[in-house]
């Protein structure tokens, strides 16, 4: 008897197994995708295709348009597409911005920043297929976590560090490196991203910039007190330290006005980067 239950038990998993199989080929070959990735467009509409990806959630959106989670359609590969609208591009300025960006991409290969994978132009769009951060935005695993300690902050600042490093070694400047623009890999490493304010010099002779770039909340005095001209990397150098404050604190140093964090006073948030001392918290040894 208790063969029997056995063999009976096992005939049914094999059902469920084949039943299981027959929807999966019955299904149109997209719903895996959007059943694997949790994705439920409205209903009805049609499966977004982009050259040989299927598009699926939107990841962010940009200046000039959208970043989507993305699948290979043949191998399966997850990436990010940053999808720019050519109606958005709607000056010479803002089309040698978008190329300056391909072309910082394209020169860089470090474990800590960004890989671009591909570059795809249709009539609407330009397309810049790049390497899926799967672990989220650095902000928000700080959001997630209250801050971080001391470890862990040290690790991910010494990724950061090797990356801006790098960078600099070839002459290129972000210009707006912050939490949002860090993300994290499935181990948990950074990722430098978001070069659209990044521009590549041929000498550290060339270096010095004009152009005011990034957030406020991360400028380093010398955007504060001058438009002169100021020296990119030492811009980009700051910003780090800030990025490694906001990490080990939970907060960032300088806010506009910190009873009201979503104010935006930005002379009272310059007052304060040129005159207030650093406060840290007790629990950072």
């Amino acid at each position: 008897m208790p063969h029997e239950l056995q063999r009976t038990v096992q005939r049914q998993q094999q059902q469920q197994a084949e039943q299981q199989q027959r929807q999966l080929q019955e299904q149109p070959w997209w719903q895996y995708y959007y059943q694997l990735y949790h994705y439920h467009p409205p209903l009805g509409r049609k499966p977004t295709v982009f050259g040989p990806y299927l598009l699926l959630q939107t990841l962010g959106e940009g200046e000039f348009g959208k970043v989507k989670l993305a699948i290979h359609i043949e191998t399966g590969h997850e990436v990010a597409i940053k999808l720019i609208k050519k109606d958005n591009i709607d000056s010479s300025t803002r089309m040698t911005k978008v190329e300056r960006e391909i072309s910082v991409l394209k020169t860089v290969r470090h474990p800590y920043i960004v890989k671009l994978y591909d570059v795809i132009e249709t009539e609407k769009y330009i397309g810049i297929i790049l390497q899926c951060a799967s672990g989220g935005e650095l902000f928000e695993y700080i959001l997630a976590h209250r801050y971080l300690k001391e470890k862990d902050a040290s690790r991910l600042f010494a990724q950061l560090i090797s990356g801006v490093h790098y960078m600099h070694q070839k002459h290129i400047v972000h210009r707006d490196l912050k939490l949002e623009n860090l993300l994290l890999d499935r181990h948990r490493s950074i990722i430098i991203t978001d070069f659209g304010f990044a521009n590549q010099f041929s000498s550290s002779r060339d270096a010095l910039m004009s152009t005011s770039c990034g957030s406020p909340c991360y400028a380093a005095p010398e955007l504060v007190i001058s438009e002169g001209l100021y020296v990119g990397s030492a811009v980009d150098i700051w910003s780090c330290g800030v990025i490694l404050y906001a990490m080990l604190c939970g907060y960032l140093p300088f806010d506009d006005d910190p009873a009201n964090p979503d104010g935006d006073n930005i002379n009272l948030l310059y007052k304060y980067i040129l005159n207030t001392p650093l406060a840290f918290p007790d629990y950072i040894s």
